[in-house]
Formats: structure tokens, C-alpha cells, sequence
């Protein structure tokens, strides 16, 4: 008899073990967990218990996950909520180079805008300094936010200091107007395969923010 004569044989007559059920005990296999043999019905029960282990895990995941998300979320509102009180374009500048680096955690972050400000007096504001073509152009081909290592396009005058990772969100309206450049210190902060929603939104309530203060016709 073949070893899928046997699978087979019990598939199709799960009455076996009912009938013979001394065998549950009798027959000892190796333990899952090492520290010799055991019973096949005390193998089960570990088995059993092994994926509710699991499921308690991965349960207590999604719970942080959500907590996590949760945070995430109101503090982006909170961002909202500055940016609609904010009077004028510098206010809107010291609330992404003070209160983002404080609110989420970050080494630093750079707002880059190739829009014309309505008022010609904003355009001393370092945010308008000079952004390469090639920049442009990479940043514009950009169809979510961008999040890893800070890529060649990073210029030397961005940050303070050369940051581990960098998430950079194209601001958009109609076209390409500009970048925020969220960077870390942490390697692992920002990395390719990382959720973008909320870096997305933040980028979608900046792009309305400073709409009001460019000429964008």
C-alpha cells in the first residue's frame, strides 16, 4: 500500500478513528517543539494551539496597526486645521518647517515650490530657490509619493544634514507645482514598499494650502 492509499483510505473514512480511537495515543510522533516524541493527539492539540497563537498575534498586530493609524490620522488633521488658520504664505512654510518635523518625528524636511508667488515679495522665501530640470521632471513622473533612500535628483542644500530616508510627495495642481521632502535619519523610516495614503493626503491638503498664494494661471 502507497502512502496516498493511506491519505486517501482516511479521507474517505474519517469513521477510522472513532473506531480506533487507542491509536490517537498509541501512535508517537516527533515533537514540533523538539524534547523527544509525543502522542498524535497531543501533536494536534499543538497544532491547534500553535495557530490560535498565531491568530492572537496577528490580531494584536492589527490592533497596534490601527492605533498607530489612528494617531497617524489626527495629526494630520491637526495639520489641517493650522494650515486653514494659516493668514499668509510664510506662516504656511513655518508650519511645514517647524510643526511637521515635531509632529511626526523627522530630521528635517524641505518645501520646494516652481509656481510664481501671487505676491512678489514671498519670492526671497528660500521655497523658491532653484529646483534643477532634472528634478523637476523626476519628481513630476512621480505617480504616488516616493519613499526609500534619498535618490540622485537631492540636492546638497535640501537638508541640513544628508538624511537615511526620505519620502518625497510631488504637489500637484493641474500640473506639477512642487515637492515636500519629509527626511529621516532612521534607514528604515521610509522605505519602497511602505503604505503612501497619508503622505498623499498631506500632500493633497499642502497643494490646496499654498494654491491660494500662487499664480498658478
Amino acid at each position: 500500500m502507497q502512502e496516498d492509499d493511506i491519505k486517501n483510505y482516511l479521507k474517505n473514512h474519517p469513521e477510522f478513528f472513532e473506531q480506533n480511537a487507542n491509536l490517537l495515543a498509541e501512535i508517537h510522533l516527533p515533537s514540533p517543539h523538539g524534547g523527544g516524541t509525543i502522542s498524535l493527539a497531543e501533536r494536534q492539540q499543538l497544532a491547534q494551539r500553535d495557530k490560535i497563537n498565531a491568530l492572537e498575534t496577528m490580531f494584536a498586530e492589527l490592533v497596534l496597526n490601527a492605533k498607530d493609524n489612528d494617531a497617524i490620522a489626527n495629526k494630520i488633521h491637526a495639520l489641517n486645521v493650522e494650515l486653514h488658520k494659516a493668514k499668509s504664505f510664510d506662516e504656511i512654510e513655518q508650519l511645514i518647517s517647524d510643526l511637521l518635523p515635531e509632529h511626526f518625528d523627522l530630521s528635517d524636511s524641505c518645501l520646494r515650490v516652481w509656481a510664481n508667488p501671487l505676491d512678489s515679495v514671498n519670492s526671497i522665501n528660500l521655497v523658491f530657490s532653484m529646483v534643477t530640470e532634472e528634478a523637476k521632471t523626476w519628481i513630476a513622473a512621480q505617480l504616488q509619493p516616493y519613499c526609500g533612500k534619498p535618490p540622485d535628483i537631492v540636492a546638497e542644500d535640501w537638508f541640513i544634514d544628508s538624511p537615511a530616508s526620505i519620502a518625497l510627495i510631488p504637489l500637484r495642481h493641474q500640473q506639477t507645482i512642487g515637492f515636500l521632502a519629509l527626511a529621516s535619519d532612521d534607514e528604515n523610516r521610509f522605505f519602497a514598499e511602505m503604505g503612501t495614503d497619508f503622505l498623499t493626503k498631506i500632500g493633497e491638503l499642502l497643494s490646496a494650502a499654498l494654491s491660494r498664494h500662487l499664480d498658478l494661471s
